[in-house]
């Protein structure tokens, strides 16, 4: 199934995402990518996200270390095997996004806070 075929716009997603996250601003606020990629499978990402986690808890940052921990578990508890990955990207906020290979569903996400330098890294 690709995007197009999911038949939903930015907005509808950027709303599901909305319903996980209330504090999110309004859509216009936002730029919001989906990736037309097919390969972010359950397994792969929970490999990378302990060794992420990992990493972390060795620098010592305790914060993003539980919030990865989070991030899997809500992946080890997908039913599925794909997902769909969104970022969204305000001034101040990035967000990744996880949702169920038909973007119904928010499955996990991680996110920051950021400043205007890291906004203008990331667009």
């Amino acid at each position: 199934m690709n995007i197009l075929e999911t038949k939903k716009s930015k907005k509808e997603i950027f709303n599901i995402i909305k319903e996980r996250r209330c504090f999110l601003d309004h859509f216009e606020n936002y730029k919001v990518k989906i990736s037309d990629s097919n390969n972010f499978e359950k397994e792969n990402l929970i490999g990378i996200y302990k060794i992420r986690q990992y990493s972390a808890m060795r620098t010592g940052n305790n914060k993003l270390s539980q919030e990865i921990g989070a991030l899997i578990l809500d992946l080890e508890k997908y039913q599925e095997n794909k997902l769909k990955l969104v970022s969204l990207l305000s001034n101040k906020y990035y967000g990744i996004f996880y949702l169920s290979e038909n973007l119904d569903k928010v499955i996990g996400y991680l996110e920051q806070e950021i400043d205007e330098d890291k906004f203008n890294q990331l667009f």
